[in-house]
C-alpha cells in the first residue's frame, strides 16, 4: 500500500519484527534489497540477536508505519523495541535508521541490561539506544532504590547525569498520606557511572523525614548493584561507663577482588581511640583473615593489667589446600594482657588459643598433626600451669577389604605436653579396631565390635591426687586394654490414624579387663566429663585418652520416635548403664561409679517449625535427685518469638566445677512489619545475681535499619567493673555497607 510517499504495514497485538537495522525497510514490505540476498537464515538471526551488539532489531507494536524515502519507523500502541539486551517500551516510538535515533513518548520505560530501569514522558535516544537526553527521569535500580532528576543527560549507556537529582532506597507510601521517603541525598548534580559502579553528588544534602540532617559539597558513593566497593560503612554509636560516649565509623579499602581491608577506629570520651583492622585475602587455594587492635588507654588502673601504656590484641586465621588431599590451617589469638579484650567490648573470650595445623584425607583414612599454646584470661588463671602441646599427631586407616565380615580400622595418637610448673608428658597410643553390623530378615539389628589398644607414657612432675605435697617420681609406663562387645536393637514402627511411631529398645554388652587407671599418669584431655544421653552407648565415655573406662558394663535404653502432620515430631531416649563391680576411676558424683548407674535421658517436641523444646536430665538411682536438669525453648506465636533455657549441673566427677545454676530468657516482639522489642536476661541462680541484661528498640525497612539497646554485665575481674551502656546502631541500606 502506498499514501504519500509512505509504506504502511499493520500488525496486530503481538505481532514482532526482528531484523537487522539496515534491512528494517525491506523486511518491512515484505522485500529485500539485492545486497541481503545471501542474508543468513532466519534461526541464525534470532540466535544473534541476543548479542547487544548485532546489529538487530526486536520491535512489537499494535501498529508499524514505515516512510521508505526517509527510512523512520513508527510504532504505537504498546510498543516494545528491543536492541541486544536493551529494551525499550512505550506508547509510541519513532525510530529514524539514517540518523540513529530513537524518539519514544508516552509511559516510556527503558530496562538496561543491568536491571535497571528508566521511566519518562518523554526521552531521545541516539547511537544504538546508548546517549540521551531526557527532560525529567525517574530511575528504579535493581536492587528497588530510585533515582529521579530533570535535565537528564545519558552518555554511552554509561554515565548518567542529572540535574536537580534525589536518590533513595525508600518506598513511599501514599496510604498514609506521605510524601517524602524516608531518607533521600538531594544534590543539584548527580552523576551515574556504571562502569565504575559509582554515584557522585554536588552540592549535596542528606534529609531524614524530610528535614535536611547534612550537607556536602561533594559526596561519593558506590551504586547499590555493588557488594564490594571502597568507602565508609554505616557508624554505630555507644555510651558505658567505661568509655564514655563512643562512635566508630569504619572505612572499607576494596584493595582488589581477592582482598580488602577495613579500618574502624573507635572514639571514646574517656579512654581516648581504640584502633581496630580487619585484613582479608582470598587465595587460589584457600583464605586468611588477620585482625589488630590497640590503644593508649587515659586511665591506667593501677595493680591491674590495665596499668599499660599500650593495650592491644592481634587475631587472625587461615586455611589453604596443598592438594586435592593435605590442607594445613593456622590460628593465632594474642593480647597485651588478660582484661582488655573484655574490657574495650571487643571481646567476651576467657581462653586464647594458638594452633598451627596440617591435615589429610583420603576417603575414610586421614591424618592431622597440631601445634597449640593456650593462655587463660580469668584472674584464676596461672600462666606457669597452663600447658603447651608440641606437636598432637593423630590418624587413622581403615582395610580396604572387610576381615571376617567386618571394617577393620588402625588409628595413632602421639602427644608432647609440657608447662612451666606442673606435670610434663609424653605419650603414644595405638588402637586397632573390628566393626560388624548386620540386620537380620525380622528386623533385628545388631553390631559386634571389638577394639585392643596400647599406650606408652613417659611423665614428669605429676603430683599425687590424693596428697598434692607429694610428686612421684619421673616414670615411663606402659598399658594395654582389650575390649569387645555386642550392641542389639530392634525398631518397631507402627502407622496409625496419620501417626507413625518408632519404638527401639537397645542393648549394649561391653566387656574389658577390670584394671582401672593409675594415679601416676596425668589426666590431661579427660577432664571435661559429663554422663548424659550422648555417651549413654559409648565404648569408652571420658573424652581423651589420658583415661579409658574398664570393667564389665551392661548399657541398655529405650528410643521412642513420633510423627504427626507436616512437621510435627517428638522423641525420648532413657537409659541406665550396670556394671559388676564399682568403679573407682569415677567419683560418686559422676553418677557412673556405683554398679548401678545414674539415669539419663532426653525428650524432644517439636509440633511445627515454630516450637522446639528440649529436655536432657540425670537422676540419681537412689536418691531420685536430679544431677542434671536442663531446658531449652524455643517458640514463635504471632509476632512473639521467645527462648527460654534453664540449666542446673551437679559438681563434676573432678570437682573442677562446682554446682551451677543458670537461668536464660529472651525475647523478641515485632509490633508491626517495620517495628520490633527485644530483651534478654541471664542469671546465675546458685550465686543469686544477674550475670547480664539488655533490652531495646529496633526500626527495619526497605532502606533503614536502626536499633538502640540498653545492656547491664554484672562482671567483675580486676580493672573490669560492672558496666551499664547504651548502643545505638544505625544502617543506611545500599548507603556505606558491604557484603564483602
Amino acid at each position: 500500500m502506498t499514501r504519500g510517499g509512505t509504506n504502511k504495514i499493520r500488525h496486530e497485538l503481538g505481532a514482532a519484527i526482528l531484523l537487522p537495522a539496515t534491512l528494517l525497510a525491506g523486511l518491512a514490505f515484505g522485500t529485500v534489497p539485492a545486497s541481503a540476498q545471501d542474508a543468513r537464515p532466519q534461526s541464525e538471526i534470532v540466535k544473534n540477536e541476543r548479542f547487544p551488539d548485532s546489529g538487530e532489531v526486536l520491535m512489537l507494536a499494535d501498529e508499524l508505519d514505515y516512510d521508505r524515502n526517509a527510512q523512520i519507523v513508527t510504532a504505537r500502541g504498546n510498543v516494545e523495541l528491543a536492541y541486544g539486551k536493551r529494551v525499550l517500551i512505550a506508547d509510541k516510538v519513532v525510530y529514524d535508521e539514517k540518523a540513529d535515533v530513537v524518539t519514544a513518548d508516552g509511559n516510556v520505560a527503558l530496562l538496561d541490561p543491568g536491571g535497571d530501569v528508566a521511566f519518562a514522558d518523554h526521552l531521545v535516544l541516539r547511537n544504538k539506544m546508548k546517549d540521551g537526553v531526557v527532560t525529567t527521569l525517574r530511575i528504579l535500580m535493581a536492587n528497588n532504590a530510585k533515582l529521579a532528576g530533570n535535565d537528564v543527560v545519558r552518555k554511552d549507556a554509561n554515565i548518567t547525569t542529572l540535574h536537580k537529582g534525589v536518590y533513595s532506597p525508600c518506598d513511599v507510601c501514599a496510604e498514609k498520606g506521605e510524601t517524602e521517603p524516608l531518607w533521600q541525598i538531594k544534590a543539584f548534580r548527580v552523576t551515574h557511572n556504571k562502569e565504575e559502579q559509582r554515584i557522585v553528588y554536588e552540592d549535596a544534602r542528606m534529609e531524614l523525614f524530610g528535614v535536611p540532617i547534612l550537607y556536602t559539597p561533594y559526596f561519593s558513593m558506590a551504586d547499590p548493584s555493588v557488594k564490594r566497593k571502597s568507602g565508609f560503612l554505616s557508624p554505630s554509636f555507644a555510651n558505658s561507663n567505661d568509655l564514655g560516649q563512643q562512635v566508630e565509623t569504619p572505612y572499607f579499602w576494596a584493595i582488589a577482588p581477592d582482598k580488602d581491608f577495613t579500618f574502624s577506629p573507635r572514639f571514646t570520651t574517656r579512654q581516648g581511640i581504640i584502633y581496630k583492622g580487619t585484613y582479608r585475602e582470598l587465595f587460589s587455594n584457600g583464605r586468611m583473615t588477620l585482625n589488630g587492635t590497640g590503644t593508649w588507654p587515659r586511665d591506667k588502673t593501677l595493680g591491674t593489667p590495665g596499668d599499660k601504656n599500650f593495650r592491644g590484641s592481634f587475631f587472625g586465621n587461615g586455611s589453604f589446600r596443598l592438594n586435592d588431599h593435605w590442607s594445613w590451617s593456622f590460628r593465632s589469638e594474642l593480647t597485651t594482657d588478660e582484661t582488655y579484650l573484655r574490657k574495650y567490648d571487643l571481646s567476651g573470650a576467657t581462653d586464647l588459643v594458638n594452633n598451627l595445623s596440617v591435615d589429610y584425607a583420603n576417603g575414610r583414612n586421614w591424618f592431622s598433626s597440631d601445634l597449640y599454646a593456650f593462655r587463660g584470661l580469668l584472674a584464676s588463671d596461672n600462666y606457669d600451669t597452663t600447658p603447651w602441646i608440641a606437636p598432637h599427631m593423630k590418624g587413622s586407616y581403615t582395610l580396604p577389604s572387610k576381615v571376617l565380615g567386618g571394617m577393620v580400622s588402625f588409628s595413632g595418637d602421639a602427644l608432647i605436653l609440657g608447662r612451666n610448673d606442673g606435670p610434663n608428658m609424653r605419650r603414644l597410643s595405638t588402637r586397632m579396631d573390628w566393626n560388624l553390623r548386620r540386620t537380620t530378615v525380622g528386623g533385628l539389628v545388631y553390631r559386634l565390635f571389638a577394639n585392643l589398644r596400647g599406650d606408652l607414657y613417659s611423665v614428669e612432675n605429676v603430683k599425687d591426687p590424693s596428697n598434692p605435697a607429694v610428686t612421684f617420681s619421673d616414670t615411663t609406663l606402659f598399658r594395654g586394654l582389650p575390649t569387645m562387645g555386642t550392641e542389639v536393637s530392634y525398631p518397631l514402627v507402627r502407622n496409625s490414624g496419620g501417626l507413625r511411631e518408632v519404638l527401639e529398645p537397645i542393648l549394649q554388652l561391653i566387656y574389658s579387663p577390670d584394671i582401672g587407671n593409675t594415679v601416676e599418669l596425668p589426666n590431661e584431655d579427660s577432664l571435661s566429663f559429663e554422663f548424659d544421653d550422648t555417651n549413654l552407648f559409648s565404648e569408652n565415655r571420658f573424652p581423651g585418652l589420658d583415661r579409658w573406662e574398664t570393667g564389665t558394663r551392661l548399657n541398655a535404653g529405650m528410643r521412642y520416635s513420633l510423627f504427626w502432620g507436616p512437621q510435627g515430631r517428638a522423641s525420648a531416649l532413657i537409659g541406665q548403664s550396670f556394671r559388676l563391680n564399682e568403679n573407682q576411676s569415677f567419683s560418686s558424683a559422676s553418677g557412673l561409679r556405683n554398679e548401678l548407674s545414674d539415669v539419663v535421658g532426653r525428650i524432644m517436641v517439636s509440633p511445627s517449625s515454630n516450637w522446639l523444646i528440649v529436655h536432657r536430665f540425670r537422676v540419681g538411682s537412689e536418691s531420685f535427685k536430679l544431677r542434671r536438669n536442663e531446658v531449652n525453648a524455643y517458640g514463635r506465636y504471632g509476632p512473639v518469638s521467645a527462648q527460654l533455657g534453664y540449666a542446673y549441673f551437679a559438681a563434676d566427677q573432678f570437682s573442677t566445677f562446682t554446682p551451677r545454676e543458670e537461668i536464660v530468657l529472651g525475647s523478641v516482639v515485632r509490633l508491626d512489619d517495620y517495628w520490633r522489642l527485644f530483651g534478654q536476661t541471664r542469671r546465675d541462680l546458685s550465686k543469686h545475681r544477674a550475670v547480664n541484661n539488655s533490652v531495646g528498640v529496633g526500626y527495619s525497612d526497605e532502606c533503614l535499619d536502626i536499633s538502640l539497646g540498653y545492656y547491664q554485665s554484672f562482671t567483675r575481674d580486676r580493672d573490669i567493673e560492672p558496666e551499664n551502656s547504651f548502643i545505638l546502631r544505625l544502617t543506611l541500606k545500599t548507603l556505606g555497607s558491604t557484603d564483602g
